[in-house]
């Protein structure tokens, strides 16, 4: 059988993709480059390659696409894909596909370990603790303590990982409320939480929201100034999902004002966030009025060793599977895919 040639663009493994080598037998050949500027490639590469596995480092734009002559399908190394360009690869007879099943356990843990790090104020505890024993040792200096029980946690986005975050969240004792109007009637019944049926209906009721959504033109900044000032105040916001759905000036202005009592963020627009910003600046320079409100994790709620492999496994598994066998899974770009 013709060797197949399967580039990765913009994906360092520090295995030297010890984890693809041990499943892709001996008819793959691989292009591995940890670039952001598509130039950095030769044409050739770009040319002869049959299939394609995507990061997060190198948008795939129609200007890169074009250079794919003999690819057939691109997948994304992870959940999201909105840095391809799905309509140009539609039109160009390849197929994008995305691993959505590989760390749903991690994201969901993640969420609500954020929630925990207010509700319970862990860190700051420890961080003022080791700083000065002496005053550091007080119990009441965590101003988002709550107690999570009977409390509602608000989920925009009841897919794989909402849907997971749902359960830890009633497990919790807190009562549920999602909102995804692409989720049909009677999912919720399935789950015993209630739906909103509107996004208004859940931000003035949560007392704790967690964000789920992919990043689409519908989502981006969905929290925003005016569905802050909608939100009931005190409120603790998390986001696990994609960065352009917060609009980071509006979590600042909610923070300061009060309007969001915390708010735990790993994701932002751009990665890693502009360190310039009010919010980080404020941040790192401790300021007082945000000390145990604010906390930043660096795009990790995807990952654990278990969570890593299985994605890179699923991801190549899924393009020697089409090449193959002409069988196609995640497909995200079917309604412009012309073959």
């Amino acid at each position: 059988m013709a060797v197949i040639q399967i580039l990765y663009p913009d994906v360092l493994s520090a295995d030297d993709h010890a984890v693809e080598r041990a499943i892709s037998g001996g008819d793959v050949e691989f292009a591995i480059f940890n670039e952001r500027d598509p130039d950095k490639i030769s044409s050739t590469i770009w040319s002869d390659c049959q299939a394609m596995v995507t990061g997060l480092l190198m948008p795939i734009d129609a200007q890169v696409i074009s250079r794919l002559v003999k690819c057939k399908i691109i997948a994304r190394l992870g959940v999201g894909y909105d840095m391809i360009d799905t309509a140009a690869a539609g039109n160009a007879g390849i197929a994008v596909c995305n691993v959505p099943d590989y760390g749903t356990n991690e994201v969901a843990d993640h969420a609500i370990a954020l929630l925990l790090s207010f509700t319970r104020g862990i860190p700051q505890y420890t961080e003022t603790y080791r700083t000065d024993p002496d005053k550091g040792w007080d119990y009441k200096i965590t101003p988002a303590m709550t107690r999570m029980t009977g409390k509602c946690f608000g989920i925009i986005g009841l897919g794989r990982i909402g849907t997971a975050a749902a359960m830890r969240a009633k497990g919790f004792g807190m009562n549920v409320m999602a909102y995804d109007p692409f989720v049909p009637y009677g999912q919720e019944l399935a789950l015993n939480i209630e739906r909103a049926y509107n996004l208004d209906e859940l931000l003035r009721t949560a007392d704790f929201i967690s964000i789920h959504t992919p990043a689409t033109e519908l989502t981006y900044h969905l929290i925003n100034q005016d569905t802050v000032s909608k939100m009931k105040p005190g409120v603790i916001l998390v986001n696990t999902a994609r960065g352009p759905i917060c609009d980071l000036d509006a979590i600042y202005s909610g923070l300061k004002s009060g309007q969001i009592g915390a708010a735990g963020l790993d994701v932002f627009d751009p990665e890693p966030p502009d360190v310039n910003h009010p919010l980080m600046l404020a941040w790192r320079g401790r300021e007082a009025w945000l000390e145990g409100r604010f906390a930043a994790t660096p795009h990790a709620a995807f990952f654990s060793p278990t969570s890593s492999k299985i994605l890179r496994e699923k991801a190549l598994q899924t393009c020697l599977d089409y090449l193959k066998n002409n069988e196609l899974r995640n497909c995200v770009n079917a309604e412009h895919l012309v073959i």
